[in-house]
């Protein structure tokens, strides 16, 4: 034997001593081995007792739905609550938070029994429990909960999502077999096909467990089969049909499909793009220029972390101005204002709604001071941050400033005599002795309303504090 050959097979020994080290220690590791090397037969025989797992699912769903429906709401043991935060509490924060718990408890159990399944490998049945508590979150009615909840099913259905999240995220880390993965596949479809048929829903609901467990091409051609015989429409599934034609040896199959669902599920349209971006550049810019226009939230951020000028300048701004005004904020504004006319920055400053904020630190950023006091005059006694948006013209309009400061001060005392007003006359008044040229009038202002009659004493500390007096 020569060198080569006893160093490989001294390394081979390290690596099997590595290994069943491994499963020693590791129970759900150990178990997990012992399922993956269980024949197909076998492991249909566990299941056979239980009719295809459809047993399972239904005792499952019984269960939980009993456990939901022993709650009472109405009657709930107060002896238990412990309140989530100190001080006083509404009494319909109360008896929600009171009622979460509750939920908190029962679904965490669940899932605490579908996570150790699963990291035992008994995926397929952790996969009906899953099943059978969408089923019971569906039927249950739970004494009281109209008084708390808007739609109890919806908030069931909140709680089991979150669940299924942790569920597919533990999957993804274990070992599964083909037949185990397909298995439990499989007991989705028959479900829907028993229980909920034409309901689309249901397998968008569940469309990200079903990628989860696709992980080999062999499963994705037994899915695709079993979807073949049972007339399930892959329509319903648009981000699995993508995912089983990933595993087709010709990519154009996966191109194609991924192109016939990019407008019905963004997810994919993501994917699509990933692919034009790296090889199809002209696609990525007509493609996604048209998904962008329908769908400018949702993929915005995903543009803007691509493009860039030299790709395509128009797209960018596209983007860039979308995200700009949704966004508001001035450093995207100072990147923007580099690709707009003055036209377009006009026409920019007019499309700023709400923020008057926002649209002050544009048109400060433009030098377009006469809109800023203009929209300062309009706005005065509506505003709340009064003190960011007359500090950009401070000492261009110094006596108009110092007069709006004076008219907002009068107008918080004549209708709004509480601390917090105070606090803002006081930061006013400080502000007015930055105006340059008007300190003498400012001075006059601080003593005028630190001498008011009647005295405001809580005024005239609040003065003191900020040291203009």
């Amino acid at each position: 034997m020569d060198f080569n050959q006893r160093y490989q097979d001294t390394e081979t020994s390290v690596k099997l001593d590595f290994l069943l080290t491994l499963l020693t220690k590791n129970e759900g590791l150990r178990n997990q081995f012992i399922e993956y090397c269980k024949p197909v037969e076998i492991i249909r025989k566990g299941y056979e007792k239980n009719k295809d797992g459809e047993k399972l699912i239904s005792e499952a769903s019984i269960k939980f739905k009993n456990e939901l429906e022993s709650l009472d709401f109405d009657n709930m043991d107060w002896r238990r609550y412990v309140p989530r935060h100190s001080g006083y509490i509404e009494d319909y924060e109360a008896y929600e938070h009171f009622a979460e718990e509750h939920l908190d408890e029962i679904f965490g159990g669940w899932k605490h029994d579908i996570l150790i399944l699963i990291n035992d490998g008994q995926v397929a049945e952790a996969v009906c429990h899953c099943l059978g508590m969408y089923d019971a979150c569906l039927a249950a009615e739970i004494k009281g909960s109209e008084n708390i909840f808007d739609d109890l099913t919806d908030t069931l259905l909140q709680y089991h999502e979150e669940m299924m999240g942790e569920v597919i995220t533990t999957i993804a880390t274990a070992v599964i077999s083909v037949d185990q993965a397909y298995i439990s596949v499989e007991g989705i479809f028959d479900h829907y096909l028993k229980v909920y048929t034409g309901m689309k829903n249901y397998l968008r609901y569940f469309e990200l467990l079903f990628i989860s467990l696709t992980e080999s091409s062999e499963t994705a051609g037994r899915i695709l089969k079993k979807m073949s015989v049972a007339g399930i429409d892959d329509s319903f599934v648009p981000r699995l049909a993508v995912r089983l034609a990933s595993f087709d040896e010709d990519p154009l199959i996966w191109r194609e499909k991924a192109e016939e669902y990019m407008e019905q599920d963004l997810d994919v349209a993501k994917q699509l793009l990933d692919h034009y971006w790296t090889d199809d550049p002209v696609c990525f810019r007509l493609v996604g220029q048209k998904l962008f226009k329908e769908h400018p939230d949702e993929l915005c951020n995903y543009f803007s972390e691509l493009l860039f000028p030299m790709f395509d300048e128009g797209f960018y701004k596209e983007v860039l101005h979308y995200k700009t005004l949704r966004d508001r904020e001035i450093d995207l504004y100072k990147v923007l204002r580099d690709y707009l006319t003055e036209e377009e920055k006009v026409k920019f400053a007019g499309e700023i709604r709400f923020d008057h904020i926002f649209k002050v630190r544009v048109l400060a950023q433009e030098q377009r001071y006469p809109e800023i006091l203009a929209l300062v005059r309009k706005e005065a006694f509506f505003i709340y941050d009064f003190t960011e948006m007359i500090t950009p013209i401070l000492n261009i309009y110094p006596a108009e400033v110092l007069d709006l400061i004076r008219i907002k001060c009068e107008d918080l005392l004549r209708n709004h005599k509480k601390r917090s007003g105070y606090k803002h006359i006081a930061e006013w008044l400080q502000l007015s002795l930055q105006i340059k040229g008007m300190e003498e009038n400012a001075r006059h202002l601080i003593h005028d309303l630190y001498n008011r009659k009647p005295a405001l004493p809580a005024l005239k500390e609040e003065m003191r504090k900020v040291g203009v007096v």
